[in-house]
């Protein structure tokens, strides 16, 4: 401490015995300095606060992406729940219920076939059943309105599969292989 207060006493003694110009040089060179330490200063600032910046913006997106895939879940998850309370309802007869669909639509079957039931899943959960269909000579406008009324029917049926072929006398019309299946949960 008594050496501070010793090189204090010989500043102030070196500045009340400086000319005016060795006085001008210091309190720039003062400036200087001090300018120099602000601007150290500021700049370090400057740069916490754009890093700041940059974590709250990570985290702005973070929380955007998270409410993004939140609201996907619960649309997920509502269809999920309304499958789960279409597969609680009672199919319906596949082989009564495709006839009485091609019937709405005006088709033809020429034969239809109890692929039976088939278990699915773990558990035997959910319950499959198929119908084999044979459509003969039906245009290709009534194929895709039995297909569609199936598919939009209550329930959870569905076309598995789907062959068409042309037939050889005429052209406009096609012999049609459809197998429907229903599912049920147990």
């Amino acid at each position: 401490m008594e050496k501070l207060r010793g090189l204090l006493t010989d500043l102030q003694e070196y500045l009340s015995a400086a000319s005016p110009r060795e006085k001008r040089l210091i309190s720039l060179a003062g400036g200087g300095v001090a300018l120099f330490i602000v601007l150290i200063v500021y700049a370090s600032f400057a740069s916490a606060v754009r890093k700041a910046e940059g974590a709250l913006d990570e985290k702005r997106q973070d929380f955007e992406k998270v409410s993004r895939l939140s609201a996907g879940y619960n649309a997920q998850e509502q269809e999920r729940q309304m499958l789960e309370a279409r597969l609680r309802q009672s199919p319906p007869t596949l082989m009564a219920f495709v006839d009485g669909m091609a019937k709405q639509e005006g088709v033809d079957v020429a034969g239809m076939a109890d692929r039976g039931v088939v278990v699915a899943g773990k558990s035997g959960k959910p319950q499959e059943s198929s119908v084999e269909v044979n459509l003969g000579k039906v245009p290709l406008e009534k194929v895709l309105k039995l297909v569609q009324s199936i598919e939009r029917s209550p329930g959870v049926v569905r076309v598995r599969r789907l062959r068409i072929r042309k037939t050889f006398d005429n052209k406009d019309v096609l012999d049609v292989n459809i197998v429907v299946s229903a599912w049920q949960a147990t």
